[in-house]
């Protein structure tokens, strides 16, 4: 476990030599190698190429076809003359071969509907890949922006040891000159060493912070990052705006939107089964017999044959009264989630817009309060120096600006997570 912390650590202080790493190319990064992408592209591709008329069974199909026979059975032929021919081990030989074309011209429509539910599983695999970019996406900003909020976090936290520090200083001064009690001088010793274990702490969540934005981006975890040293301030956003785009554009709801539309193009394909099937077919064939007894010692043919097939469905043990059934349930629970992600999408755009509010309503306050802490911070310093206020008041000072600033970083990494996730929902995110 120490070694596991101590190279979480050394990891964390080596950021500096480093190229700086921009959220954009973090995402250009990810977009390309991220691994639940490369899989969603796959998968997208694989419904692309299933999408073509072949596989829709609207294109004809050919087969070759061979076959050679040897038969040595015992024969025996009685003709009505009353000849009797009888032969043991007779041997018979037969040589066909051929290529056979058939092609369906009439099924009901359903090759047409198959071919429409071929197109709705193509833009749905379109959409998962969306899903997945729009989720990593999110992801790594929310990973490099968090990555920002802690490395300035330690540096609020610095700022704080380096306070406990002067005033340890001023405390082991009045120590020697008898102003100032032992007292006094070991609590700002132990108040040194708990900002310290504090910064220690910060820097264990930027290594962890790290590792997982390396893994974002499908590097290896271990990669040296350094990132911008500030969260940009969230954008302003309209809530009609946001949630006329999420209606159109969400990538949850435009799934759900096409799944019921397959569903429906389902049932025309098991209506489709339900009517005549017209089939036109041709073969070109050879055939060659011999045989060593029979009328004919050998018979060869070559050439072709063609014709039509029509194929009338009445009765196939009740299966298609089933499947209709089920298909019309799949139809129900299709509209069912689609209603479901349509009411969720609402629900969730009006919790992400009072967060994205209050977020930024927090900013401003927290902001506020950190430049009252500041001044306050300096004077009780300079009153500390002096005499005019004890270790402890110092101590209290000190802590309230750096709960000030933890809380402003925190409140400006909120406001634009808050402001991501709106994008997120409205599908502008990419």
């Amino acid at each position: 476990m120490r070694t596991l912390l101590t190279s979480l650590l050394l990891l964390a202080s080596g950021w500096s030599a480093s190229q700086v790493l921009t959220a954009e190319e973090a995402l250009r990064i990810a977009v390309e190698q991220n691994h639940g992408i490369r899989i969603a592209r796959l998968d997208a591709r694989s419904a692309e190429l299933l999408n073509n008329p072949g596989n829709a069974g609207m294109l004809p199909t050919v087969d070759a076809l061979g076959q050679y026979s040897i038969d040595n059975s015992a024969t025996k032929q009685t003709f009505f003359s009353g000849d009797v021919r009888e032969t043991d081990n007779a041997d018979q030989r037969v040589l066909d071969a051929a290529v056979q074309l058939n092609w369906t011209v009439f099924d009901g429509l359903a090759m047409f509907a198959t071919k429409d539910r071929l197109e709705a599983l193509e833009l749905i695999g379109q959409t998962r890949l969306r899903q997945q970019m729009e989720a990593t996406t999110y992801d790594v900003l929310a990973a490099y922006y968090q990555l920002v909020q802690l490395r300035k976090a330690i540096a609020v936290q610095q700022e704080g040891v380096r306070i406990s520090r002067e005033r340890l200083r001023i405390t082991e001064t009045g120590a020697r000159i008898g102003s100032a009690s032992g007292l006094n001088m070991v609590q700002a010793r132990l108040d040194l060493s708990t900002d310290s274990a504090l910064v220690l702490d910060l820097q264990l969540q930027v290594a962890l912070t790290t590792t997982r934005l390396n893994a974002l981006m499908g590097r290896d975890p271990s990669t040296q990052l350094e990132v911008a040293s500030e969260v940009p301030a969230a954008e302003t956003l309209d809530l009609a705006q946001v949630q006329q785009a999420a209606r159109q554009a969400n990538s949850t709801v435009q799934q759900a939107r096409q799944q019921q539309i397959a569903a429906d193009l389902s049932m025309k394909e098991l209506r489709g089964t339900l009517l005549p099937q017209v089939d036109l077919f041709s073969n070109y064939g050879y055939t060659r017999s011999t045989s060593a007894v029979g009328i004919l010692q050998s018979n060869q043919a070559l050439g072709p044959d063609y014709g039509a097939r029509v194929s009338i469905p009445l009765f196939r043990g009740l299966q298609m009264r089933s499947a209709m059934e089920v298909a019309k349930l799949g139809q129900e629970q299709a509209s069912i989630i689609t209603q479901q992600a349509e009411l969720d999408l609402e629900e969730s755009v009006l919790n992400a817009w009072t967060a994205y509010t209050l977020s930024a309503q927090r900013v401003a306050l927290e902001e506020a309060n950190l430049n009252s802490s500041r001044t306050q911070v300096d004077i009780a310093l300079e009153s500390f120096r002096l005499g005019a206020i004890t270790s402890v008041e110092l101590r209290d000072v000190q802590q309230g600006l750096v709960a000030a600033e933890g809380r402003s970083l925190a409140a400006r990494y909120e406001a634009k997570v808050a402001e991501l996730h709106l994008k997120w929902l409205a599908g502008r995110l990419l």
